[in-house]
């Protein structure tokens, strides 16, 4: 993929403007020869302006060093879109740091993240944990950054069908292409073995496990927010659990870009993180106003858009939730997910970058706290707990 340099000739009339500022000479004459203290204070003087020549070289320096080593990143956009990403574009947080963002629609996850294998994309953000944890367990150089959604997926059945709690789902027929990992976890604590005690059909989209659900066909189905105005106004079906319940901050869907970029721009993945961060909290502040901004940036109705975005379990966070993806990395390798062999040649750690994740937080805390205190300070204690080991 061809990227954006920083412009040469930026480079160098910044280069030309910093040697004119120099301090002018002093002409020739009567200046030249005043008294000793007249003589002093203007060596005084020289020196004030060779010392504030330094400083806005220094200052210089420091801000051009925050450029992005690319300007052009090209993102995967699910069917239900980003909101910090439509945030981070309305309110310009991406054009103050030079960065642009192009939105590529994908229709599935598989998509998604074969198009970052190949380099079509920089970004995915709404494909789970489980989908980029499998893709580096069969060899994908991926790097999770951040985070999109925190939580927001569930399970629906018909509501003819009794369900209690997780034990249920023993003996069902699930509608998922192949075992779900965060429900796979969940039954692994109730002593369920989701290799052995559930069927797992093979439906590749939500809305396909949907109409499986509702054709009776499979009991249950995993969804996410793009199905929730349906499922909504479907009389015969309902939301049975929601994963969170399940497995409490689980880490739902996880920012992933392939390690080769991450590491050749840093700063880049660093400002496009304090842009997210900083939408994360305007959104939080100006929900009802999203739904008006999703719905017009992705072309859908304000009730669709609402129906997830409005929702109390429908929480995003761009955390790295750094303990969430190690435990489902343990969890799928323990129900096959990823193979043993392969993944005792793979440090998961390697593919979890929070360094650039904290140094934006940091950065948006000093810069930004007064605006929120509550929201940078949450954000201070969600990291802690969630990341560090």
């Amino acid at each position: 993929m061809i990227r954006k340099p920083i412009s040469v000739l930026l480079l160098a009339a910044m280069t030309l403007s910093f040697a004119a500022c120099g301090a002018p000479e002093v002409p020739a004459g009567k200046d030249t020869v005043e008294t000793a203290g007249t003589s002093v204070e203007s060596t005084a003087m020289t020196a004030e302006k060779e010392v504030s020549k330094e400083t806005t070289a220094t200052e210089a320096a420091e801000e051009q060093s925050e450029k992005p080593e690319v300007s052009e990143i090209h993102w995967a956009r699910a069917n239900s879109g980003n909101i910090l990403v439509t945030v981070a574009k309305q309110q310009g947080y991406f054009a103050e740091y030079g960065i642009n963002i192009i939105e590529d629609p994908v229709d599935s996850a598989g998509a998604a993240l074969t198009a970052l294998q190949t380099e079509q994309v920089d970004v995915t953000s709404n494909q789970g944990t489980n989908g980029p944890l499998g893709f580096i367990g069969k060899g994908s150089d991926f790097t999770i950054v951040g985070g999109y959604m925190l939580k927001g997926m569930y399970i629906v059945g018909r509501k003819d069908k009794e369900y209690k709690d997780v034990t249920s789902l023993k003996g069902s027929r699930f509608a998922y292409n192949g075992i779900h990992a965060v429900t796979g976890m969940a039954l692994l604590d109730a002593g369920i073995d989701p290799t052995s005690e559930v069927e797992w059909l093979p439906y590749d989209t939500n809305s396909d496990r949907l109409a499986a659900v509702i054709a009776g066909e499979a009991d249950y189905a995993v969804l996410s927010g793009d199905q929730l105005l349906t499922v909504a106004n479907n009389p015969d079906i309902e939301i049975k659990a929601w994963l969170d319940d399940l497995v409490p901050n689980y880490g739902c869907c996880r920012m992933n870009m392939n390690t080769s970029f991450v590491k050749k721009n840093p700063v880049t993945t660093k400002l496009l993180l304090k842009a997210l961060i900083r939408a994360e909290q305007w959104y939080l502040s100006h929900k009802e106003e999203c739904v008006k901004i999703l719905a017009k940036e992705i072309d859908a109705d304000e009730d669709y858009v609402a129906s997830y975005l409005l929702n109390e379990n429908y929480i995003s966070s761009v955390d790295p939730c750094k303990k969430a993806v190690l435990k489902t990395w343990d969890a799928m390798i323990s129900m096959g997910l990823i193979d043993k062999d392969e993944a005792a040649k793979i440090n998961i750690e390697d593919h979890i970058n929070t360094e650039l994740y904290k140094e934006a937080l940091d950065e948006c805390v000093q810069e930004f706290h007064d605006e929120d205190p509550e929201f940078y300070d949450g954000r201070i204690a969600f990291f802690e707990e969630n990341n560090n080991l």
